[in-house]
């Protein structure tokens, strides 16, 4: 570390993580009166930086400002079926709160606005202005304290001394020129590789590359530093297989087009029939597995919200509905499924036979209300109303993908370990690209983790570096 570096720390990422992890770098520096220069790399250009973060709503799994969710470690380690790493979870409960009060102290506002999920489980607060806020907030007091950001600039190597630790970055620039970096810590935020058809392919399997991500920042997402941390000895942690999923409207352009109201209608497959219970439970605990079931088990990996003119009286029903898109709409159940492409006698049959399943109740829509449809296959739990005031009202939905779920392993420091658990010196990771989640996500912890672990990265990034300097003068 005594040869001339171009750069003491780069952040390969300019999303929530990977800003969290440049400005807790620039504060640890001034703080310990460490002369370092630190970069942010950033593969988009400035309007369309940020990869996923810049473009979600950010929902965080958390009671206040300063308490997560009841259970917040248990759900998170029930969830994946106890494949999960408690230190991590715990380390991300014990500093969500405290961290969130650091974010507020740049000037990034939280409140409960409305969600999409008008029934919920989980209580969960979000920023003033979603992920954009964090990035342009984090990002800009970042800059204020000398970090440089160099955008369209994609990292595709990784290299490390003879001792194992970081030594040097290769990254090319718009044009296509390859430049080399000398470094003496790199932390990788770079997200998922939901945005790579080669990976998805690999990992998630056949029909991947159908899956669209939930927004247009999901495709700059192409895992490549996953990749070369791989190459390097780095241990994967996460499901590999599998991928955080969403019902979205796929005519829809706007980023997470969810389609959340469908606990209150009937869901159709391509053959005019139900394939699973609507109303199982609160909309924030089942729209994952039913997203999982319409690319898996549907043909064409579409399926058709069918419902009434009853929708309309829901309060707040726009929250749930995300797409800008106008719903399909007919005067007959018949003629909406010529419309869908659906045959008029099968669906017709479906939307029978389920209100004649339909058990008298009070209908509540803010809550489970156990108005149920029986004698069907499959029934339905709660919100059993029936279909039966015209026009009638169609959404096409399909699965997307949020966020990969493999990824790297880190310890509670943010230190990339290698298969044999031992950290690779002055290598970092955060966010989305370090794998943590195995089975059903537990909701409004992707964005937090980033945070949390981001500048718990950063600031460790500064002493490794601070102190392997000194070992060497």
């Amino acid at each position: 570390m005594s040869r001339e570096v171009d750069f003491d720390i780069a952040i390969v990422g300019c999303g929530s993580a990977g800003t969290a992890a440049a400005l807790a770098a620039a504060e640890k520096a001034k703080e310990g009166n460490e002369d370092l220069k630190i970069v942010i790399l950033e593969r988009a250009d400035f309007d369309n930086r940020g990869g996923n973060s810049r473009w979600t709503a950010s929902y965080m799994r958390m009671e206040d400002i300063d308490t997560p969710a009841p259970n917040f470690v248990e759900d998170m380690l029930s969830f994946s079926e106890n494949f999960a790493d408690r230190a991590y979870i715990e380390t991300l409960h014990e500093n969500a709160g405290p961290t969130l009060r650091w974010v507020e102290s740049k000037g990034v506002e939280f409140d409960y606005l409305p969600t999409m999920f008008l029934t919920a489980s989980k209580p969960r607060l979000l920023p003033v202005g979603g992920g954009r806020a964090l990035i342009d907030t984090l990002s800009l007091r970042a800059r204020a304290l000398g970090v440089e950001i160099i955008y369209e600039a994609t990292v595709w190597d990784l290299g490390l001394n003879d001792d194992g630790a970081v030594d040097h970055l290769r990254v090319r620039i718009e044009g296509g020129e390859s430049i080399r970096l000398n470094v003496n810590s790199v932390i990788f935020a770079s997200g998922g590789f939901q945005g790579s058809h080669e990976m998805m392919a690999k990992y998630i399997g056949r029909d991947a590359h159908k899956i669209p991500t939930v927004a247009e920042g999901g495709l700059y997402n192409k895992g490549e530093a996953i990749s070369m941390m791989l190459r390097v000895g780095a241990k994967g942690g996460g499901q590999w297989d599998s991928f955080h999923a969403e019902p979205v409207d796929p005519r829809s352009n706007r980023e997470e087009a969810g389609v959340m109201t469908y606990p209150y209608a009937i869901l159709v497959n391509q053959n005019g029939e139900r394939f699973t219970d609507e109303g199982e439970t609160t909309i924030d605990e089942q729209y994952e597995a039913v997203a999982r079931k319409i690319f898996y088990e549907c043909p064409n990996h579409i399926v058709y919200m069918i419902t009434d003119q009853k929708l309309y009286d829901i309060p707040d029903y726009e929250e749930a509905l995300q797409t800008e898109q106008p719903p399909i709409t007919a005067d007959t159940i018949e003629e909406l499924a010529e419309k869908l492409s659906i045959r008029p006698e099968a669906l017709a049959k479906t939307v029978a036979e389920f209100n004649a399943a339909v058990q008298p109740g009070e209908f509540i829509h803010n809550k489970k209300d156990g108005k149920k449809a029986i004698g069907i296959n499959p029934p339905k739990s709660n919100w059993a109303i029936t279909i039966d005031q015209g026009p009638f009202i169609a959404y096409p939905v399909i699965c997307c993908n949020v966020f990969t779920n493999g990824g790297i392993a880190t310890d509670t420091e943010g230190r990339v370990v290698s298969n044999d658990n031992q950290p690779i010196p002055g290598l970092y990771a955060a966010g989305e690209m370090t794998g943590l989640y195995y089975g059903k996500y537990p909701g409004g912890t992707s964005v937090l983790r980033g945070l949390v672990f981001g500048k718990r990265a950063g600031e460790n990034a500064v002493e490794y570096v601070a102190q392997a300097t000194k070992m060497l003068t």
